[in-house]
């Protein structure tokens, strides 16, 4: 009996010291173990440079890559044992992540276009209230005329 497979993201970080010209060697020794640990589905994103929140091995900068594959439960502390040793890479997480159904994005789709028509109905009220301002700032009252007339009025006849 075949056992069930997880879904899964590991994150990694190359050291920043390896240069560009030598990731694919880095990259297709990960592949393997990934291969080697019974990963299937292995898609690869690279994120590129990016400097690190505080020094790892007295590194500023590493390259950052996201693998998302799927393997059985028990092949994963084989997998994170082949990772440890690797010396290119700088820290690596791996999490079981939650693949999304059809169901799961149209809901999230509705709860999107909630939140943007809630933010457009405000914004329009705030437009209007800014207008409405606007317009009671330029209006005088009646009582502000008279007393302005009566002063000049005055002015003038002294």
């Amino acid at each position: 009996m075949q056992e069930q497979l997880q879904h899964y993201e590991l994150m990694l970080i190359v050291s920043g010291a390896i240069t560009e010209d030598k990731h694919p060697d880095t990259l297709e020794q990960i592949r393997k173990n990934l291969e080697k640990s019974g990963a299937s589905g292995i898609k690869q994103t690279a994120l590129g440079r990016k400097k690190l929140a505080y020094a790892i091995k007295n590194l500023k900068h590493g390259f950052y890559f996201i693998y998302e594959f799927d393997l059985p439960a028990k092949n994963l502390n084989g997998l994170h044992e082949d990772l440890r040793l690797n010396a290119r890479i700088l820290r690596f997480l791996i999490t079981k992540k939650k693949l999304k159904t059809a169901e799961d994005i149209n809901q999230e789709n509705k709860i999107k276009e909630g939140r943007i028509k809630a933010q457009l109905k405000k914004e329009a009220e705030e437009v209007a209230e800014e207008k409405k301002a606007a317009r009671d700032a330029n209006k005088v009252s009646l009582e502000d005329l008279d007393k302005k007339l009566d002063e000049i009025l005055e002015e003038k006849i002294i």
